[in-house]
């Protein structure tokens, strides 16, 4: 994907994770309510209880025609605390429900009797550590107290309950688990209050509604934080990516670029070898042979080469009017070879023309020369050649004496090959005052 085509994206992306946020906080204040209703509808077991157990002598009674509704009658005995309700229960032994996940409870109530109409409700959790299935009286009790409004509707944050000091003293229970805890809720209860007057009280239990969001506004900002972290994360992940790519497409632009100029300098080397060489044999042509002198009188103004050998193949002409121009040039690609190994890595060999050869040899002695040029001599005798021919050479050597003119010292090698030619050929001759042989 193109850089623009990314930024465009990444710009939709933005634009709708601001929506989503907005429309997440909007949904989280006016909406995302999830509700647990205890009511007749809701199928849930409903026992009567009353202070019986404790020695008392109030009673309370279902109506058979709806269990969530009942009457209490107070009675004022031996238990200084007379109470009687109903039980609400949400499971067994110790499989309850998870209840800490809302916010508040709401308990819509009809009730008629004398005084102020006080109500007390009880949420036992059974606590992993100190409840046990054999004693419900184990179990932690989170309770609060309230009264019922004309409107028969009350709405009690749940944060408000406290577990019973009693509860706690006799569990002994330690001071950070004193809290009131909802997380495995076995039963509501629903009592009269500790200040409801003596008498017949007639209870109606509409519905006992826990409500709470879905996410907590903690979560649901948790939850925005670690999404924007997440989409910075990615945004600055993909930039990296795509500066990466880009880094390689120029490196890789720069290596192909690298490599054609590398090509193009190859080229344009093989191209100046070209000019600069014989393409038959591979030796320098007199181009080749200007620029190695003229790089020689740049790097030294008394010059590298010491000795200069004028080689001649002999008979050659006759070689090419007997056997072919073909065959001759065989002859030719032959010699260079065959002369190369001879030659040391610093000597110069150039085809002057035709059958003509020069060897510029450097840092050599007039003697080193002309042994050399003996060797070249014996080495072309002894070769096999093509159709059988025997091929020998005559070689004229010329001494460079300091700043002395190579022109002019190929003047001297010619003169000397000559002297080798009219001398019978195959030979070495040494240009010097007096042609001697070699």
């Amino acid at each position: 994907m193109r850089k623009n085509q990314v930024g465009r994206a990444m710009q939709y992306i933005t634009l709708a994770m601001i929506i989503l946020t907005a429309a997440l906080l909007w949904w989280h204040r006016l909406g995302m309510v999830r509700v647990l209703e205890i009511s007749a509808r809701s199928g849930h077991a409903v026992e009567a209880r009353d202070d019986h157990a404790d020695g008392g002598m109030s009673r309370a009674v279902l109506a058979p025609e709806n269990p969530f509704a009942f009457t209490c009658t107070l009675t004022k005995s031996a238990y200084a605390w007379p109470y009687c309700g109903v039980h609400f229960l949400l499971g067994r032994d110790d499989g309850g429900i998870d209840l800490s996940v809302f916010d508040h409870m709401t308990v819509v109530m009809d009730r008629a009797g004398p005084g102020e109409h006080h109500v007390r409700v009880a949420i036992r959790n059974f606590e992993r550590g100190f409840s046990t299935v054999a004693d419900y009286r184990t179990q932690k009790i989170n309770e609060i107290e309230f009264t019922i409004p004309p409107a028969g509707s009350v709405t009690i944050p749940l944060g408000l309950l406290r577990t019973a000091a009693w509860w706690n003293s006799m569990m002994k229970v330690p001071l950070l688990r004193t809290g009131p805890n909802f997380d495995n809720v076995t039963s509501i209860e629903l009592y009269t209050g500790s200040l409801s007057e003596m008498g017949t009280h007639r209870m109606h239990v509409q519905a006992i509604r826990f409500e709470g969001k879905w996410i907590s506004e903690r979560q649901l900002a948790l939850a925005l934080v670690c999404a924007w972290c997440l989409y910075g994360a990615s945004w600055l992940a993909l930039g990296m990516v795509q500066y990466r790519g880009q880094l390689r497409s120029e490196k890789a632009r720069v290596a192909t670029l690298t490599v054609i100029n590398r090509a193009l300098q190859l080229e344009s080397q093989q191209l100046a070898d070209l000019v600069k060489h014989d393409p038959l044999t591979g030796a320098l042509n007199r181009q080749g042979l200007r620029d190695v002198l003229l790089k020689d009188q740049e790097s030294n103004a008394d010059g590298q080469f010491d000795a200069v050998l004028f080689i001649d193949l002999d008979h050659f002409k006759r070689i090419n009017d007997q056997h072919g121009h073909d065959v001759g040039d065989r002859v030719l690609k032959q010699f260079a070879a065959v002369a190369t190994p001879v030659l040391r890595g610093s000597d110069k060999l150039v085809r002057w023309g035709g059958e003509e050869f020069l060897v510029l040899c450097a840092g050599i002695g007039q003697d080193n020369a002309v042994e050399l040029a003996r060797r070249l001599c014996n080495r072309l005798a002894g070769m096999a050649w093509p159709e059988g021919l025997r091929v020998t050479a005559s070689i004229g050597v010329a001494a460079i004496h300091g700043s002395a003119d190579m022109g002019e010292a190929i003047k001297r090698a010619d003169a000397a090959l000559y002297v080798a030619k009219r001398n019978g050929r195959n030979r070495v001759e040494i240009a010097t005052g007096a042609h001697a042989q070699a």
